[in-house]
């Protein structure tokens, strides 16, 4: 079965609708425990209550928000999902008392009631956590006053989905054939690497970019409120920066955010490289960023969805049998939602409720792109099957710092199994195009878009006025600098920070992209050398969910990201694929 069965939540929308008045029901009992958590019985029963409210959670809004991204134009379903975040945005309102309130018992006390019942010793280290954080938490008064805000910080999300999915037109082109096509965010790479001509590929670009052209006032609106909303956290919350807030509570150093970007911005000669090998080799007299979608070669195998299963599974038998079974079961029937819709939210992704299997969104097209896209959301679904299988639901849910390790390992094994098994130079040239590809994007532009969001809001820090004009300045001396490409001379281009959905929904979220890939290719590498212990130890990362620090967990599974060396050596590894995909090309030509 190629599609969602979401009957894994509710068998119907009448039962959806009693849960979601249960909920509202334990909204004013849990407020009414304020100022009796000094008592073990009652600190007791608000923590089992709590617990019961946050499973009825990912029961509903699992259901709502897998269901709306079926089809963002659905109404209903875009309803229900606010419905419930409605709710839960009452109940942090009402219960904006609690963390003050266990911070005021102390952690000496705080920690002898979680050893005192088998019950609450899961919430040993996120009650660590609390007070590490706590010269952040406010007054029971002043947290009330934050909480009241909370139902405005989705608000960015909806309106950039409002603006760039549901109210976007999808613009129909005339190719140089005279065909006729629609064109989508969702199926623009595929029909510019099919494109017959320069002409069309011109053509398909603009028309898909377009939107964030014509709409490019809304876009800074809705980015500048993204960027005031941070500011007013952090200086709510007396943090330095919107970065440290980001940070901080994962303790996560700003040195790791620090070297992989200035790592990267040093060491861009490789790419400049790799641009002017592509436009030598495709034979092209200028070039533009999105002729990064042609391929050196024609590749006519269709990799369906079956063959792409079939190869990923090729790639990881003889691994070890409970990675194995579980890679199996993230692909299972029923939880991949696979081909692309009309109205179905772009790209892909994996989607976790404590208590019910993990859910892939795709939007395959059946290139060899699309292969590595499945190996890396099985990855993400089989990481959430181990942790939950093995950890209690408040220390379940792992962090995304380390969400993008267990991905990209999947997307190295792989490459090494399609490379293993190349059966000619052809072949073997798009292979390498894939794998360059691949850390084109993973770690040299999320590593550029996460420099863009920390100039972005050293903007706001500074006072500087927000405007489209102004967002896409730092973009384009991004582009010049990784690139040397002047992305003025494509039309819609420079707007390109608003195709990117991460800086309106989740920010400072695309630094955590390459940080991952370079723990898992450490981590891939130690385990291909056969290093004592080295899958156990990967194994007991996935396993460990989110009862450690996240960078503890990388350093205790073999990379250490508070240095340079694991980003240095993603470098090398790619200055390698480079000049070997040079020397295919070279052969091709001979």
């Amino acid at each position: 079965m190629a599609n969602w069965n979401l009957k894994e939540f509710y068998e119907n929308e009448e039962n959806w609708g009693k849960d979601l008045e249960e909920l509202k029901s334990l909204v004013p009992e849990l407020a009414s425990f304020e100022g009796k958590l000094n008592d073990f019985n009652q600190f007791l029963n608000y923590f089992k209550l709590e617990e019961k409210a946050n499973k009825l959670f990912y029961r509903l809004y699992g259901y709502a928000h897998l269901a709306s991204d079926l089809n963002l134009k659905d109404v209903e379903k875009q309803t229900m999902q606010q419905q419930v975040l409605i709710v839960v945005n009452e109940l942090s309102q009402k219960t904006a008392w609690s963390n003050p309130e266990i911070l005021s018992l102390g952690e000496e006390k705080v920690m002898e009631f979680l050893n005192k019942d088998e019950f609450l010793k899961p919430y040993v280290f996120p009650i660590e956590k609390l007070f590490y954080q706590q010269k952040h938490v406010l007054k029971p008064e002043q947290e009330q006053i934050l909480a009241n805000f909370g139902p405005t910080r989705s608000i960015p999300t909806s309106l950039y989905q409002a603006v760039s999915i549901v109210d976007a037109k999808n613009e129909e082109i005339t190719l140089d054939n005279g065909e006729k096509i629609v064109v989508t965010p969702a199926t623009y790479r595929s029909l510019i690497a099919n494109a017959d001509s320069a002409n069309d590929r011109k053509k398909i670009f603009e028309a898909v970019f377009k939107r964030y052209e014509d709409n490019k006032t809304s876009f800074a609106g809705i980015y500048n409120l993204v960027l005031q909303q941070l500011k007013a956290n952090y200086k709510s919350r007396n943090y330095n920066s919107a970065l440290e807030a980001a940070l901080f509570g994962n303790n996560i150093p700003e040195s790791v955010f620090h070297n992989l970007k200035d790592t990267v911005y040093n060491n861009t000669d490789g790419v400049k490289k790799y641009i002017k090998l592509r436009q030598k080799h495709l034979g092209l007299d200028k070039y533009h960023t999105y002729d990064r979608f042609l391929n050196f070669v024609k590749d006519e195998t269709v990799y369906d969805y079956d063959l792409s299963r079939k190869l990923f599974f090729e790639s990881i038998e003889g691994m070890d049998q409970e990675f194995v079974d579980y890679q199996h079961e993230a692909l299972a029937d029923g939880f991949v939602d696979v081909m692309p819709k009309d109205g179905k939210r772009t790209g892909g992704y994996s989607s976790t409720m404590y208590g019910y299997h993990p859910f892939i969104l795709l939007n395959h097209d059946n290139t060899l792109d699309s292969v590595f896209t499945l190996a890396h959301e099985a990855g993400h679904s089989a990481h959430s099957l181990f942790s939950n299988n093995n950890q209690p639901m408040p220390i379940a849910r792992y962090t995304i710092f380390v969400a993008e390790i267990a991905s990209t390992f999947n997307e190295h094994v792989l490459l090494d199994h399609l490379l293993k098994n190349v059966k000619d130079n052809n072949q073997k040239i798009s292979l390498l195009q894939t794998a360059i590809d691949g850390i084109m994007g993973t770690f040299f532009r999320q590593t550029l878009f996460a420099t863009y969001e920390f100039e972005a809001s050293k903007l706001v820090d500074q006072g500087i006025p927000l405007n489209a004009d102004v967002l896409s300045k730092i973009m384009v001396d991004l582009y010049k600098h990784y690139y040397d490409l002047d992305i003025t001379e494509e039309k819609g281009k420079q707007y390109v920070w608003a195709y990117i959905p991460h800086f309106f929904g989740t920010p400072f979220y695309v630094y955590q992209y390459a940080t991952s890939y370079s723990a898992s290719l450490k981590i891939y590498n130690d385990i291909k050398a056969g290093k004592k212990d080295a899958f156990d130890k990967f194994k007991g990362l996935l396993k460990s969910g989110g009862s450690k620090y996240p960078v503890d967990q990388a350093k205790e599974a073999g990379a250490d990201l508070s240095t340079k060396d694991p980003y240095l050596a993603v470098i090398e590894r790619f200055n390698f694929l480079v000049d070997e995909l040079e020397k295919a090309l070279t052969e091709k030509n001979n």
